[in-house]
């Protein structure tokens, strides 16, 4: 009872003080820690916490939250769609399925300025071996079907394949692994991709937020993302400022300068690419539940960027 008495004198004491200044005060403490101790300080806007780390952690979300929020404030007004396209897209995302494979993924996001590799789709042996050779060097072959969402992981991808009996093997090869590990999938074809030169590897997404709806996500891809969840959210749209700023907010964002013999990553292409994303899901925040730009290969500065793969789930 002692603590209670404790805690609420504290809170008549501190409750004007709250009220009347515009900085947070937070309430670190372990001898007046009881569930009504808590109750009475927070009645007089004070938040309560039982050990410094916590109270420590709360104070860095604030001041993260407010950096946020000024960040909103200084937004500028961003490049608004031209209501023909925005309305054509629209009718595409409308009409196609609850899943987009990688290349209709990409044809509406081309629609937006969002660039695509040297690829081609076949339906045969001679029409992958014709677009390889167009191409020209190696390629990747990847199963296309709306019903398989996770391509690596079903064997519907071979990589760095040359000649045209590389081709064909490899053709037939992931149109079997696909049907072996998804027999009722419907494949309406298998791309034929040229390899991405060498860069940074990087993941683009979008999700939804309940509260600040659709949200570009950014990250460095690899172990960065899958081990050490090194990525950065902005709600959307985003200005070039903004998107280089979420790049410079990762945790490894000094990965993408110049290190250890390699060229600094083109960062203004990758900002590019964030912005017209952004813009896209903006635009038809109502259709879309994710989108998935994974990986983006981003090449030496002034060179651009690669995107590997893509998905776009609607709601």
């Amino acid at each position: 009872m002692a603590n209670e008495n404790r805690a609420g004198k504290l809170a008549e004491e501190m409750a004007p003080i709250s009220a009347t200044i515009d900085k947070p005060i937070l309430l670190s403490t372990y001898t007046t820690a009881t569930p009504a101790s808590i109750a009475a300080i927070a009645a007089a806007g004070i938040p309560c916490y039982t050990s410094m780390p916590s109270c420590a952690r709360a104070i860095r979300a604030l001041v993260d939250y407010g950096r946020f929020r000024e960040r909103l404030a200084r937004r500028a007004p961003v490049k608004e769609t031209a209501p023909a396209l925005r309305e054509e897209v629209a009718g595409a995302l409308a009409a196609s399925g609850p899943v987009l494979t990688e290349v209709a993924s990409k044809t509406l996001l081309a629609r937006y300025g969002i660039p695509l590799p040297p690829e081609a789709l076949a339906t045969s042996e001679a029409e992958a071996v014709a677009a390889a050779t167009k191409i020209g060097g190696a390629v990747a072959l990847k199963v296309q079907s709306p019903d398989i969402l996770h391509k690596t992981e079903a064997g519907a991808v071979m990589l760095g394949l040359n000649g045209e009996a590389a081709v064909r093997d490899g053709y037939r090869t992931v149109l079997a692994r696909a049907r072996a590990a998804h027999p009722n999938a419907k494949i309406d074809s298998v791309l034929v991709q040229a390899m991405a030169r060498r860069g940074r590897e990087i993941i683009l997404g979008i999700s939804r937020d309940p509260d600040f709806g659709p949200m570009l996500m950014v990250g460095l891809g690899g172990i960065h993302v899958e081990v050490l969840k090194d990525v950065a959210f902005a709600p959307v749209p985003l200005g070039t400022e903004e998107a280089l700023d979420l790049i410079g907010q990762l945790k490894g964002a000094a990965l993408l300068d110049a290190v250890r013999g390699e060229p600094a990553a083109d960062r203004d292409a990758l900002a590019q690419l964030m912005v017209a994303l952004s813009r896209f899901a903006a635009d038809h925040a109502d259709a879309i539940a994710e989108i998935d730009l994974n990986p983006v290969v981003v090449h030496p500065a002034g060179e651009g960027l690669t995107i590997v793969d893509a998905l776009i789930v609607k709601r």
